[in-house]
């Protein structure tokens, strides 16, 4: 079974002998086969050698640049990843029309609104307690999504989603870390970097997803590309962003971090390199291996009906 390989040990580098990449550390030197890696993910101070990336490459396979917040620097593609010459000019001609772009983010943020009311209705029942106006909440949002007439109205609900999700989270959280609001890079507390970290571990996995539709993952619909942004990626992540964050909380509930595991640096939160690598493993335990069925159901059953919404 093939997996996803993490590196996060801060001077770790790694060769290639044959099909096999060599990863070494201070402390030990391990040899992985190429044929049972998904995808590679380098954490902040990691090398690579050049006949690695050339391995990895020639196998199909992603590398992955993330500095120590967990934030993407740099994705290496693969020589072939294939692509649909017609669904990516589908795709750009529906980007030029400001109309189609309303509606493909409105059957996003509709999509997002059933997966964040889940995750609520799921935090409540698990303390036996009755979810409290959730359905009038909901629906109350999904008229506004439906009535919403330009990007910029539907960007103040998406903003009204996750700040009712997130005060949800803030209510149950039972951990020693204090949590008010979502802020964004550099995090600035430990509950805002796990989310950051999180996310954009997950957002980095959608390349290769969003590629194996045959769409261009730099061109979104609701979100803007800045730089390397790949916008795609970040909308059709939209979906799944509450499930995520449900992730993180839970971890914290159930006291897998203490204040110890983070550090404090220019202005930002992160964890410490034994902390991330318990972190990581988690993640890929949890999120990509344990509910990865759940996840891709979910974005894929979006990216088909966004294959078919282009064509029109």
């Amino acid at each position: 079974m093939k997996g996803y390989l993490f590196v996060t040990i801060p001077g770790a580098s790694i060769s290639r002998k044959g099909n096999v990449l060599i990863v070494e550390t201070k402390e030990r030197k391990v040899q992985v086969p190429v044929g049972v890696i998904k995808h590679v993910f380098l954490f902040g101070m990691v090398n690579i050698t050049v006949p690695a990336i050339r391995l990895l490459s020639s196998r199909g396979k992603f590398v992955f640049l993330l500095n120590r917040y967990g934030r993407l620097v740099s994705v290496v593609y693969p020589e072939f990843f294939g692509s649909d010459n017609n669904i990516r000019m589908n795709q750009y001609l529906a980007f030029n029309d400001e109309e189609r772009k309303v509606g493909i983010t409105k059957e996003l943020l509709t999509r997002k609104l059933e997966v964040a009311k889940l995750v609520i209705y799921n935090l409540y029942v698990s303390r036996n307690l009755r979810p409290e106006n959730l359905n009038e909440w909901a629906e109350g949002v999904k008229a506004s999504i439906l009535s919403a007439d330009s990007l910029q109205s539907l960007l103040g609900v998406d903003g009204s989603i996750s700040k009712y999700l997130y005060g949800k989270f803030s209510s149950f959280n039972e951990s020693p870390f204090y949590f008010e609001r979502r802020e964004y890079y550099p995090p600035p507390d430990p509950v805002n970097a796990l989310l950051s970290l999180s996310f954009s571990i997950f957002y980095s996995i959608m390349h290769p997803l969003v590629l194996s539709f045959g769409f261009d993952p730099y061109l979104g619909f609701f979100h803007v590309r800045r730089g390397r942004h790949a916008a795609l990626c970040s909308d059709v992540m939209e979906i799944v962003r509450p499930r995520i964050a449900e992730f993180v909380f839970n971890a914290l509930n159930d006291e897998f971090f203490t204040p110890e595991d983070f550090s404090h640096d220019k202005g930002g939160v992160f964890l410490k390199s034994e902390a991330l690598k318990s972190f990581v493993r988690l993640f890929s335990d949890v999120v990509i291996h344990g509910k990865r069925e759940l996840f891709i159901s979910e974005m894929s059953g979006f990216l088909n009906w966004l294959k078919e919404e282009v064509k029109k």
